[in-house]
């Protein structure tokens, strides 16, 4: 099972190691809908932490800016699993033109960088 588990993360490394400016493949597809299947629920933190952040400059009643946060990351959660189930099942297939993503940005956490910061 270690085994199993290794290769299964050296096979995600390697596919998605690559630049983001790097020509999509059939592999790099795949490798994309699996993550974006298995990382799918990190949306709905990633949005309550968004939609925290901005209702925090808009208003003191945070508490409804988590609550939407919660919701927009639900409604993400489940976008995310549909593409990523679409990326592997018509890995092979050049649909859409060049292999490109149903959803973006690719990744989960892709251009988040800011956001965990307490500013």
């Amino acid at each position: 099972m270690r085994t199993f588990v290794a290769a299964v993360v050296i096979f995600l490394g390697l596919v998605c190691s690559s630049p983001v400016h790097a020509e999509s493949t059939p592999a790099r597809k795949l490798g994309r809908g699996i993550v974006n299947i298995v990382t799918a629920p990190l949306e709905i933190p990633k949005q309550t932490r968004l939609y925290w952040k901005q209702g925090a400059k808009k208003t003191p009643h945070i508490i409804v800016w988590i609550i939407s946060g919660i919701g927009r990351g639900c409604v993400d959660t489940v976008r995310r699993v549909g593409s990523g189930v679409w990326d592997v099942v018509t890995f092979p297939v050049d649909i859409p033109h060049h292999y490109e993503p149903l959803v973006t940005p690719d990744y989960v956490f892709q251009g988040c960088e800011n956001l965990w910061n307490s500013k």
